[in-house]
């Protein structure tokens, strides 16, 4: 008995003994480890879904936006037949088997099988009721004007970030900042909430990014663009609309298009933005460039004459055509029938070195600076390399490469009195607590000529428009329109050469006139009906045009008096009162005060010199009557 109750004893020692031990083991040993397999089961951090923030136009209307969307998922060790599911799961989700097969494949615990599925999809995969498949809502973008200024506005991706254009330019003020919430669970594993909620805005949502456009005469662009495209059968095209005070980007339009709803459909010629990522040779669009750089350096005088050699000019070893035969011709008249040998001369008498300085100010061979991504800029050789022979083509638009905005932007340089602006699309970015992030102002990059050689300018390129002229189907009932045609052949790819064939057609113009609100450029690339750009690009453009006028409410005035020399001083003609609040951005403090007035605005003056900055800003809604306040920079220079 004794023996037994030893051994009973023993062993209820050893076994307190090793109690004893796990306990020690347990709390100085392995006690880290389970204090954070408690905190697991009781405690969890979550992230709480973020907003991406809006794109809308200069109106406030939408033109990007996030909603939330099904994703389907599944967990591939937990489908019992494998075989059916990829079959089934493939039909309603619309995917090729073997994707799905690949997918249900994978040795892991989870596979998302469609992100952003269509509410049929998703119905559909309800209704299989399959053992390990899921879904969850995810967010997603959507544009609900559809294709309407795709290649401004971009894309964002499954995972909401910014892939091109603006979404992904502003992808730090779009990007919404997610938080990351701590919760505890009770005994029933229900969540209780041990932070306070959020209380700021800003954390969920990202900034509501307004851009510069007109949804309304982006539309108008783009239809008129597409229906000359299809017209002249053409490869591609470009339209775009500036105001010319501020370098506001009104609209810019592609064709093709694409959707951004479907953006992995359209291939990546569809998605590049050519207006900024494509240069091209301008042809006699670029012929007003060299004028003004003529008129400019006091070479020439719009009513000079020029022999034209009847339409035949040898340059060292080749012959500069005409497209008729001109003999005697004044310089407005170069520019109005488009003259390549007229253009020629003035271009050697002008020189290289003085032609190629004035080009250079305008930025050719450099991007604009606009704030969408992928932007080139351009070809500009330096004036060591022009022989004679480029000399000659560089004077009529060959030779010399440049974007389609950055020739619209030259145009704009006339049409404001010769200053250079960088063109620009992002107007403001506002939190959602309601304040201004950035605001985007008018930025003057220099003055390129003076006042009096845009209007001389302006007036040559009013006389392209009229009988005689090229550009005649430019024309917009009630308004007075300078603008230019051009037809340029284009290089062929892999070869150097020209293409025999292939051409790019172009108008580029501004109205009204005498007081400019937009600047248009409208491009046709490898039209097959006709090479001309007054026959194929300028109907483009007086569609536009037409219903850019109707679209800032302004009324067709009386045409004025033609051009003449002797009034190049006096102020521009008031043009009828806008919609909104005009610019007056870049004009001389006589002129600025003398428009402003004429359009019944009380007028307060700061400094002296041009105009840099005004209140209320350009566009903004006020009528005439109140008070005007400009802010001048000290001289010219400043500009």
């Amino acid at each position: 008995m004794r023996s037994r109750i030893v051994v009973v004893a023993g062993g209820v020692a050893v076994l307190l003994l090793m109690v004893a031990l796990r306990i020690v083991e347990l709390t100085l040993t392995d006690s880290p480890d389970l204090a954070r397999r408690a905190r697991r089961q009781h405690h969890e951090r979550i992230q709480v879904p973020a907003r991406r923030g809006v794109i809308v136009d200069r109106h406030g209307e939408t033109l990007a936006s996030s909603v939330e969307s099904p994703s389907i998922y599944a967990h591939p060790r937990r489908i019992a037949d494998r075989a059916r599911a990829q079959v089934v799961l493939a039909r309603a989700l619309g995917l090729p088997p073997r994707t799905v097969a690949e997918k249900l494949a994978r040795n892991a615990p989870f596979v998302w099988l469609k992100r952003t599925v269509t509410p049929v999809e998703r119905d559909a995969v309800r209704a299989l009721a399959l053992e390990g498949v899921g879904e969850v809502s995810e967010a997603r973008r959507f544009y609900p004007h559809g294709g309407a200024a795709a290649h401004v506005l971009g894309s964002a991706g499954v995972d909401m970030l910014g892939l091109d254009g603006i979404e992904l330019s502003y992808e730090e003020d779009l990007r919404a900042l997610p938080r990351m919430l701590d919760i505890e669970r009770d005994a029933l594993g229900r969540e209780i909430l041990t932070e306070g909620g959020i209380t700021d805005p800003r954390v969920l949502d990202g900034a509501r990014v307004q851009l510069t456009l007109d949804t309304a005469l982006q539309t108008i662009a783009e239809r008129a663009l597409e229906e000359g495209v299809r017209q002249a059968r053409a490869r591609a095209g470009i339209a775009i609309v500036l105001e010319p005070s501020t370098g506001e980007v009104l609209a810019l339009a592609n064709c093709p298009g694409f959707d951004p709803n479907e953006r992995p459909a359209a291939n990546l010629s569809r998605r590049r933005n050519r207006a900024v990522s494509d240069f091209y040779e301008p042809g006699s669009t670029f012929k007003p460039l060299l004028v003004a750089a003529a008129l400019e350096d006091g070479v020439v005088r719009p009513d000079e004459i020029v022999f034209c050699e009847n339409g035949q000019m040898p340059i060292g070893g080749w012959v500069v055509h005409d497209h008729g035969r001109h003999a005697w011709l004044t310089v407005s008249e170069i520019i109005q029938v488009s003259s390549n040998i007229g253009a020629a001369k003035i271009g050697e008498r002008l020189g290289r070195e003085r032609f190629h300085d004035f080009l250079a100010r305008f930025g050719l061979g450099q991007p604009t600076g606009i704030d969408l991504p992928g932007e080139v800029g351009g070809m500009l050789r330096g004036a060591r390399d022009w022989s004679r022979a480029t000399l000659a083509t560089v004077s009529f638009g060959q030779g010399v490469a440049m974007t389609p905005l950055q020739m619209a932007r030259a145009y704009a340089a006339i049409a404001n009195g010769g200053l250079l602006l960088t063109p620009y699309v992002g107007a403001r970015a506002v939190g959602s607590d309601g304040g201004v992030l950035w605001e985007h102002r008018p930025t003057v990059v220099r003055r390129v000529m003076r006042p009096e050689t845009a209007a001389a300018v302006t007036a040559m390129l009013e006389g392209v428009l009229e009988e005689g002229g090229t550009g005649t189907l430019a024309r917009v009932d009630g308004f007075r329109v300078a603008g230019k045609t051009g037809t340029a052949q284009k290089v062929e790819e892999g070869s150097g050469r020209y293409s025999p064939t292939a051409r790019i057609a172009s108008f580029v113009g501004f109205l009204p006139a005498q007081a400019p609100r937009v600047v248009i450029l409208t491009l046709v690339d490898e039209p097959e009906t006709s090479p001309y750009g007054g026959i194929v690009a300028a109907p483009i453009f007086r569609a536009i045009a037409a219903g850019a006028m109707e679209r800032l409410g302004l009324a067709a005035p009386p045409r004025a008096e033609p051009f003449q020399e002797a009034a190049l001083d006096a102020p521009p003609a008031p043009a009828p009162a806008p919609a909104g609040v005009p610019s007056f951005i870049g004009l001389s403090k006589r002129d600025a005060v003398a428009r402003a007035r004429a359009l019944g605005w009380t007028v307060q003056v700061n400094g002296w010199g041009y105009v840099q900055s005004q209140v209320p800003p350009p566009g903004a809604a006020a009528a005439p009557g109140k008070e005007l306040v400009l802010m001048l920079a000290p001289s010219s220079d400043a500009l």
